[in-house]
This record gives structure tokens, sequence and C-alpha cells, in this order.
């Protein structure tokens, strides 16, 4: 498995990805709640929060996928170039939030920006890294 994966520090850099996705999954399918309270949304808000989780969780499940795949990431660019996209618009959405370009009102939170940087840090490095597998 880790000589599919180019060694073993790709495979950690993905593992937390996904184990950062997976938390966002459970957050948005199984507690819209924590979510709501943590930016003060308001209980209409759930719902949306769920129709955001059903397109986390799937990301989440094909990701657990590829980490088993017999070839591993083999050929899978797209998925680890959309995991690079999706970390850029929260970066550049966080940005434009905190630049009071973007819904000056909202409620900024530092920790999810911070993360947001450190996701789309590792998506980077594992397109660089994994290039010549990922592409193949």
């Amino acid at each position: 498995m880790i000589e599919a994966w180019g060694g073993v520090l790709n495979l950690i850099l993905y593992a937390i990805s996904m184990l950062g996705l997976g938390y966002y999954a459970v957050l948005t399918v199984f507690s819209p709640n924590t979510l709501v309270t943590r930016y003060d949304l308001g209980e209409k808000s759930v719902p949306i929060i769920r129709i955001v989780g059903s397109f986390v969780l799937p990301t989440f499940l094909l990701g657990v996928y590829v980490i088993f795949r017999e070839n591993g990431p083999l050929g899978l660019w797209i998925f680890f170039v959309f995991n690079f996209l999706v970390s850029l618009c929260q970066v550049l959405l966080s940005w434009g939030t905190r630049l009071k370009i973007i819904d000056p009102d909202s409620k900024n939170d530092v920790s999810d920006e911070v993360i947001g940087h450190v996701f789309l840090v590792i998506a980077a490095i594992l397109i660089f890294r994994l290039s010549d597998t990922i592409y193949a």
C-alpha cells in the first residue's frame, strides 16, 4: 500500500486530509446544530447545512476508498485537483470575509481559516509529490 502512495509521508498527509474531511462530513450530516450554534446561524439553516454535507460525505467516502484501492491514487488526478480547488475556494472566501469584501457581518473563526490554509497546503504538496502517479 505504501509503495502505491510513493512513501509513507504522502499516505500520512492524505490520511490527515481525509480525517479532516471526515470530521466535517460528520458535522454537516449528523450534527448540523453544532455549526448552527458555533456560527450563530439560526435553526432554519439546518437543511442547507445538510445539503452541504451531502457533497462532503461522498467526497470523504471516495477518499477512504482511494486509500484501500489496489493501485492507490494511480490516475486519480481529478480527485486531488478537486480537493485542492475546494480548499482554494474556502481560503479565498475566508480572505474575502476577513477583508469585509464578502458578507461583512458574518462571524469569523480564525481556526477555520488556519484549517483551510493547512488543507490547501496539504493538497498542493500531494499533487506535487504524487504527480507521476496521479497523472499516469
